[in-house]
């Protein structure tokens, strides 16, 4: 009864953590070539505008962005023209 209980908790906590890490990733993490790319914009002007632009830097220099912020930046970053 006992090893049934615990198999039903830890069923729980694994399915609230799956919960939890799915409102957690919001899109998809994107290298800086893919961010350009996804953006169109050139990976020297995406490298100008990083500070502008919402992203990671995980160690070891690589910069990862997520493509739901890139959205987000470009809604934002709309001047009508």
């Amino acid at each position: 009864m006992q090893r049934k209980l615990k198999e039903e908790v830890r069923t729980e906590i694994l399915a609230r953590a799956k919960n939890l890490r799915s409102e957690i990733v919001r899109g998809e993490l994107l290298t800086v070539d893919e961010a350009a790319e996804y953006i169109r914009m050139g990976v020297p002007t995406l490298y100008e505008n990083k500070n502008s632009i919402p992203h990671f830097s995980p160690p070891k220099g690589v910069i990862l962005f997520d493509s739901a912020d890139l959205d987000d930046w470009l809604r934002n970053s709309y001047i009508p023209a």
